[in-house]
């Protein structure tokens, strides 16, 4: 699934917030109506196949809908996750959400500090945010370019004076 940056927010003068979420193209209702479209395709191939004589199309066809379901089911779950990162004054809130799971984090600004990794040539780019000796990755949603994007940005508004 490919990831996009939902919102980067221009600097404003009170904070700082960004969001990203990921790229979910089909709506619920565009789930349901692809996935009842190739189900009813499916079964109508496999009952011309078994009419024909070739029964042992059936129950492979109901496993290829039944699988089908299931990622389709997948992917209605992670519709409504999410990141949002929020820098006001001497605060800095990360909420993020994925799937079930729900995390908030505050942090004190002035005892953040920002990581940056490029692992290797062409590698993943990671962005966290270490404050009393824990980590927190950020930029899950995104791709490698707006995690450095991202990075850049944090750079500037988590420096000591700000």
């Amino acid at each position: 699934m490919p990831l996009v940056l939902d919102d980067f927010s221009a600097k404003q003068e009170a904070g700082f917030r960004f969001t990203s979420r990921p790229n979910c193209s089909l709506s619920a209702r565009g789930r349901k109506a692809v996935f009842w479209t190739i189900a009813a395709v499916t079964l109508l191939i496999a009952t011309v196949f078994a009419a024909l004589g070739y029964w042992l199309t059936l129950p492979f066809a109901g496993l290829e809908i039944g699988v089908l379901a299931w990622a389709f089911e997948t992917l209605g779950r992670q519709s409504g996750d999410f990141e949002t990162l929020t820098i006001e004054e001497d605060e800095v809130r990360v909420e993020r959400k994925r799937g079930d799971h729900q995390e908030h984090f505050k942090l004190n600004r002035q005892w953040v500090s920002l990581i940056q990794v490029k692992k290797q040539a062409g590698g993943q780019v990671r962005v966290a945010l270490r404050s009393y000796g824990k980590e927190t990755e950020l930029g899950l949603f995104l791709t490698d370019e707006a995690r450095s994007e991202l990075g850049v940005k944090l750079q500037s508004w988590l420096k000591p004076g700000r």
